[in-house]
This record gives structure tokens, sequence and C-alpha cells, in this order.
């Protein structure tokens, strides 16, 4: 048992050799699974990243249809104080834009490999990975490499109070799976973009919580918007456990601009039809430091359907849509996406997605085949 653990092993730290970018949790397992905050099956206090021993019974029993969702499938257990996790995922498809004609896509998307040790109230939490260079032709030889989140966190009960410090995306929004999506692409929320920062908050049980966030960007890989800024973040859950509305807002002050975000999401599942709907709504004003310059108003929305057609499979929809400047024309983009997930045993997923987005009066047409495999 210990040497087919350690190949295993093995073969995930390989892989991470050649996978480049990240995907995030999804929320559309809140409520669906009768889970009603994403900490219930999640280790950090906003969701995503490594999941708990709680997390990992519900891949298996509600998720997927069926299997071990143990870390390596039950093979060898880590001592409780040790907590280990893997992402691995490869992605084909197609895309058709009309500056490039039809390009077909082969490319590895995500290998992360998540650690987390527990002493007591205070834990720290390390994800390791290659970083993208799209950005970078020509990166030095560390910027190969990524820790997307490392940080230390002190939080004495699951419900309550907690404080952490390190890298990691302050609590914001929905924070879809797709980094795509408007509202994580132009929110500072993208690829690579996590900040260093000090967040801290409160969990009351399953009625609220509160996420406050004070952060700078990546000081040594600079990637997404410039500056530093404060974000916050309620949510309160509502109709037995299965809803929720919350507010939230953002404030960037970069070098050369400041930008403000205020919104709002909400989220309601309806158990009769196992449709689960999440939507998202922001508005925002960009202020340029350049004489006798106009604010910049600002707007994205985004609403999600998923139907869960039966355990393991379920069925999304996705319409957004953002405005650069909501005093000209042009400056629009609107997406629309429908997407397959299946999960046919613990620790499998396979996703069949299809994307269209319209942006300054051209049409983009995304087809995109996903395999995803975690420890």
């Amino acid at each position: 048992m210990q040497l087919r653990a350690l190949r295993i092993l093995l073969i995930a730290f390989a892989a991470i050799l050649f996978w480049t970018q990240t995907a995030e949790a999804y929320p559309q397992f809140q409520f669906s699974t009768d889970n009603a905050r994403c900490t219930m099956c999640h280790f950090s206090p906003s969701g995503g990243g490594l999941i708990n021993g709680w997390g990992r019974e519900e891949a298996a029993d509600t998720i997927s249809r069926g299997g071990d969702g143990a870390f390596l499938g039950g093979a060898w257990d880590p001592p409780e104080w040790l907590s280990l996790g893997a992402d691995l995922r490869a992605a084909t498809g197609i895309k058709d834009t009309p500056a490039e004609g039809i390009d077909t896509l082969l490319f590895p998307m995500q290998a992360d490999i998540y650690s987390r040790a527990e002493f007591g109230p205070v834990a720290l939490t390390i994800t390791l990975g290659l970083r993208k260079q799209a950005r970078d032709r020509n990166p030095p030889p560390l910027a190969y490499f990524a820790s997307r989140e490392h940080y230390v966190m002190y939080q004495p009960k699951p419900s309550g109070l907690y404080v952490r410090a390190g890298r990691f995306y302050a609590p914001y929004g929905l924070r879809q799976v797709d980094h795509t999506n408007y509202i994580r692409r132009d929110l500072g929320f993208y690829t690579d973009e996590q900040t260093y920062g000090v967040s801290g908050g409160y969990l009351k049980d399953n009625a609220w919580e509160l996420h406050v966030s004070a952060y700078i960007r990546d000081p040594l890989f600079p990637v997404g918007p410039a500056g530093s800024g404060v974000a916050a973040m309620y949510e309160k859950r509502f109709h037995d456990d299965a809803a929720a509305w919350g507010v939230q807002s953002k404030v960037q002050l970069g070098p050369d601009s400041q930008t403000y975000w205020t919104g709002g999401t909400f989220k309601y599942w309806l158990p009769s039809l196992d449709l689960l709907v999440l939507t998202e709504l922001d508005v925002g004003v960009q202020r340029v430091d350049t004489p006798d310059a106009d604010p910049i108003a600002k707007g994205i929305a985004h609403i999600n359907l998923t139907h869960f057609l039966t355990t393991g499979l379920m069925l999304g929809t996705t319409l957004e849509a953002k405005h650069g400047d909501l005093s000209l024309r042009g400056k629009d983009a609107e997406a629309a996406t429908v997407s397959i997930q299946y999960f046919p045993r613990a620790h499998y997923e396979i996703m069949l997605l299809g994307k269209a987005e319209r942006t300054r009066n051209t049409s983009d047409l995304l087809s995109l085949l996903m395999f995803h495999y975690y420890l």
C-alpha cells in the first residue's frame, strides 16, 4: 500500500512540470449538496482550494457516482496534523475568432499540489505549481514556478473569528471556476492575480459570514492591476439554508488611477427542480489621474443556472455582460456559456464547454473538453 501511494505521489509531482493554469472551487455545490457554507467542505474560510475530510466524503457520496474520496483513494492516510491534495487538469478544444480563424487547442490547464499543516488553532497552507508564461515570453528561471497561495491562518473553531496573512485571493463575489468570466477577469481575480494581504472575518454558523481584506500586488512577479486596495464581503443565508444574498465592495488604488467597485450576489436553490441560481452584479467608477479626465463608470452582470440532471451529472448555463465605460458605445461585451460536467467516480471529472463571446463588434466561439483528476 505504501509503495502504491508513493508511486501515485511521484506521478502527481512529475505532472506538475507540464501544467500551467489554475481553476477554483465550484460555488454550484453550495446549497445543492445540503452544505450551507463553503467552509463545510474547504479549509479556506472563503472556500476554494484544499478540501477537508467532510468535503472528500461529499465528493464521493453526493457529487460523484461513488468511489472513495479520501486522499490517494485511501491508499495512505497522512497524519492528523497534515492535509494534502492535488488538482491535475488537461483540455482540448477548438477556437474560432475572426482575426485568426479556426484553431485547435491541446494544452495542460492545471497542476497544483496543496498542503496544510495544523498546529492547534494555527495552520500553514501552501499551494505549489507552475506559473503560466503567456504574459512573458522570456521569463527568469524562478518565474516558471508558482506558489499561488501560501498563508498562515489563526482560526480557533470552524465557526467564529479567523485571521490570515499571506498570498491568496481576497474574498469577493462568486469566484466561479471559469477564470475567463468577467466577474473574475475584470475584477482582479484572473489567473495568477492572487495578492499579498491580511484578511479577517467572522463565520456565524450557517447564518452569515463577513470577510475584510487589505492587499497589495505580488511585488516579485507582478500580475494584474497595479497598486493596493481593500475588499469586504458579507453573505447572509435564509430560506432554511437554501438561499443567500450578499453585498461587497472593493477599492483598487493604482499609481495612475483609483477604481471603486460595489455589488451584490444572490444564490437560490430550488430542490423541486434540482436547479441552483447564482447571480452577481458589480458597478464601479474609475478615476484617472489626468487633468480634466471624467470618471469612468463600469458595470458587470453575471447569472448562472445549474441543473443537476442526476447524481454526478450537471448542466450549466451562464450569461454575462460587461461595460468598460457606460457613457460610450463599443466598450461593452457579452458572453454565453453552456457546460456539461460529469463526475463518474470520486477524483474524476469530465467537462464539455461551449462559449460564444461578442466584444467590440467581433464574435469568438470556443469549444472545450476538459479532464480533471484530483488526489
